[in-house]
């Protein structure tokens, strides 16, 4: 997917390809994805459609922002 022209390097994609149904839906926006339960790594964005096999959603990459959440919490 780095070669998606909407995918910045401020953003993450996540699902589990060629399966569907691992992935966001609407009205999740802003949600928080957590690896190992307590380490927030991205914030829910935007995708297309829900679970879609063929394509991933979208977060705000947490680790691209960090320098900003430190001088603004």
């Amino acid at each position: 997917y780095q070669n998606w022209p909407d995918i910045t390097d401020g953003m993450l994609c996540a699902g589990i390809l060629n399966v569907g149904g691992k992935d966001a839906c609407q009205g999740d926006s802003g949600g928080p994805v957590a690896h190992n339960r307590d380490i927030v790594v991205g914030v829910t964005s935007w995708g297309f459609g829900c679970g879609d096999a063929f394509y991933p959603g979208v977060l705000a990459r947490v680790s691209y922002y960090s320098n900003w959440i430190v001088a603004n919490a």
